[in-house]
């Protein structure tokens, strides 16, 4: 059986996410900042992301279409969360995704979360 390391992973949340303590196993595992406690609240989706590879956070998104085309495979990760997802299951959900995350999924990849699982996809972009 495959050893799980519990890796501490730091996250970024979009504003459409609600605040970290609404996600509170996530909360307590992980290094979890919302935009609202940045000074990126409504700037523009690239400067987001600029933001998140900067401080080598993963971004966690509702509308992962205007992120998907920012993923390069020498920057972090985006997640992107089902809105059909009580903040309990997308806890929860989100801490089984990390958990089972391989260090060769951590940058370029497409974490999607939703009610019926967790797909992880690599993105090859274009200027990779």
């Amino acid at each position: 059986p495959r050893k799980y390391r519990s890796t501490h992973y730091r996250l970024l949340l979009d504003e459409g996410l609600h605040l970290p303590k609404s996600y509170p196993s996530l909360n307590k595992l992980h290094s979890v900042l919302h935009v609202s406690q940045t000074k990126l609240r409504g700037k523009s989706d690239n400067i987001l992301f600029d933001y998140a590879v900067k401080e080598k956070r993963m971004l966690v998104v509702f509308n992962i279409k205007d992120f998907r085309k920012l993923i390069r495979s020498d920057k972090p990760s985006v997640i992107s969360l089902s809105v059909n997802l009580t903040d309990k299951q997308a806890d929860l959900k989100m801490c089984k995704a990390l958990k089972h995350l391989r260090k060769a999924e951590i940058n370029g990849h497409l974490i999607s979360v939703t009610k019926s699982g967790i797909t992880v996809e690599r993105i090859i972009s274009e200027s990779n």
